[in-house]
């Protein structure tokens, strides 16, 4: 990728951000799925959570309303039924079954408390 100069430009990452409620809680519910998280100071308004190399921004907004300020975010996988089975043995809520698209993928949702959408996917076989 190039600047308007010409100079190549280095794209290391990409961080969707979600709102939370409670930064506590909210580190808690990623930690139990398996994604490394930033460690919990008191009196925090922002953190990251990690899941290989996908990387989400909590940021803490205690008047958030689901219904208008939710975010979502696409994260490719290479096999969506087994972080689905990897999930739902965590025993944490919010993850769908898992359902195939008109367009090509195989894919499932997880709601984290919330109400941020994660939705996560791979290719349908070539069979």
């Amino acid at each position: 990728m190039s600047d308007q100069s010409g100079v190549a430009v280095a794209v290391s990452g990409f961080s969707p951000c979600f709102p939370a409620t409670d930064m506590r809680a909210a580190l808690a519910h990623y930690a139990r799925l398996g994604f490394d998280v930033m460690p919990y100071s008191e009196g925090m308004a922002w953190a990251w959570v990690r899941f290989g190399v996908a990387e989400i921004h909590l940021f803490l907004k205690e008047d958030h309303d689901p219904a208008r300020t939710a975010a979502a975010a696409d994260l490719a996988v290479d096999d969506c039924d087994a972080l689905r089975r990897q999930w739902d043995a965590t025993g944490v809520p919010g993850t769908s079954a898992s359902y195939d698209t008109p367009y090509g993928m195989r894919e499932a949702v997880h709601v984290d408390p919330d109400h941020n959408l994660i939705r996560f996917g791979s290719p349908l076989s070539q069979s």
